[in-house]
């Protein structure tokens, strides 16, 4: 078989599969910003880098290998996630999703349930709490401050754990919910370094929306405006 024809079969069998890449409304690329049509949801896979999205009325599906994930206003859904960086998102009306393995979380404003982790970082997270269903809210930090703002009347059952391995800083959850607060006297050695624990737990209106936060070596503060 002669070089041109080898040429001609093999550019055959691949213009059906740029074709397919063109009509895709998602993408998966090493560099740079890619994102389907406005009818679609924004999915973005990057192997470093920044991302950073004005709008995605119909969701968003965003991770990099190492960089900051910035969103403006998200509809529908989020699923956000970086190696290492800052996860922000300025409005949502719908479930988010934020992990980073080392960076602050901020969620400007939400109005339905929020999951943010981070291995070292503070969160930050207010829920406005105008739609009428359930809003469960998940938040852990591996070492850092974590600060959730809700409506006055937003019902909630609450669960709260702080632990820290440091005695010389004074941690302490802040909240005027009405929880019961408790603070172990003894040292845990179950998990290497040795930690205490201060936990809060109640109640407010009839419990709809599950809250949850876990955080070490970070205050916790809980606001009801």
């Amino acid at each position: 078989m002669n070089l041109r024809k080898l040429f001609t079969l093999l550019l055959a069998s691949l213009l059906p599969i740029a074709f397919a890449a063109c009509k895709s409304t998602s993408y998966h690329e090493q560099s740079g910003i890619t994102a389907g049509d406005e009818s679609s949801e924004v999915h973005i896979s990057k192997m470093g880098g920044d991302i950073d999205v004005d709008s995605a009325p119909h969701g968003a599906n965003l991770s990099t290998m190492g960089g900051n994930i910035h969103v403006g206003n998200v509809a529908d859904s989020a699923t956000l996630k970086t190696m290492g960086g800052a996860i922000d998102v300025d409005n949502s009306t719908g479930p988010v999703d934020a992990n980073t393995m080392g960076g602050n979380v901020t969620i400007s404003t939400a109005d339905g349930p929020v999951k943010a982790t981070t291995m070292g970082g503070d969160i930050t997270v207010r829920e406005t709490g105008a739609s009428a269903g359930e809003r469960d809210i998940e938040l852990s930090s591996k070492g850092g401050t974590i600060e959730l703002t809700v409506p006055k009347d937003f019902p909630m059952s609450v669960r709260i754990m702080l632990a820290y391995t440091k005695a010389d800083r004074g941690y302490h959850i802040e909240q005027h919910a009405g929880l019961e607060v408790q603070e172990t006297d003894e040292w845990d050695n179950s998990h290497g370094t040795p930690r205490k624990y201060i936990r809060a737990a109640g109640r407010v209106g009839n419990g709809l929306n599950k809250v949850s936060i876990d955080t070490i070596n970070g205050d916790v503060i809980l606001r009801q405006e």
